[in-house]
């Protein structure tokens, strides 16, 4: 792997442990005039578990240089995302990413995750751990990778309730979750 490209990154590299995970890896080719070039392609998506997680992909002559650039990817495409309690999402979100259609429910606690492993091993590393989730159509790796991360940042909040109402956020807040949620 290229070093200056290492180096590159490492600046931007976060204090926090992050959680990785490899979510799907395939072997690739390409022809040139000299023959069959094989590759090894990577998904990854980290987090920490607090909120905020990244997806990227790599591609390299071996495992570990792809999962390593994916990585680093990962870490520049990272997003913050909003969670009811630290746990679950604000509101049930339907979205259609090419021939993907997902739907994520909020899900009281103790619930878990239950949804395709993408999508779960997604809730894990952004720190949800109440959710149902339902994928329909295909079931393209990378599309439903980028379907759920359009979809959770597609999430309205109490904040977006009460202007588009004309209301006050804490008659929303007590509407749809019966409590204040910032004490």
């Amino acid at each position: 792997m290229n070093k200056e490209f290492v180096k590159q990154f490492k600046k931007f590299e976060p204090k926090v442990d992050l959680l990785r995970r490899v979510l799907h890896i395939r072997k690739v080719s390409r022809t040139n005039s000299g023959g069959k070039v094989r590759s090894v392609s990577a998904t990854v998506v980290i987090g920490d578990q607090q909120g905020n997680a990244g997806y990227g992909m790599g591609s390299s002559i071996d495992y570990a240089g792809a999962v390593e650039k994916a990585t680093l990817q990962a870490k520049k495409n990272m997003q913050h995302f909003d969670l009811l309690e630290n746990r679950t999402i604000f509101s049930d979100v339907d979205h259609k990413f090419h021939k993907v259609s997902l739907s994520l429910k909020t899900a009281k606690p103790g619930y878990g995750v239950v949804a395709n492993n993408y999508v779960h091993e997604i809730c894990r590393c952004i720190g949800i751990s109440d959710l149902y989730g339902k994928v329909m159509g295909s079931r393209n790796p990378m599309n439903i990778i980028k379907a759920t991360f359009e979809a959770l940042n597609k999430q309205k909040k109490p904040e977006e309730i009460a202007r588009m109402r004309g209301k006050k956020v804490v008659d929303v807040e007590m509407t749809y979750y019966g409590t204040r949620l910032n004490q």
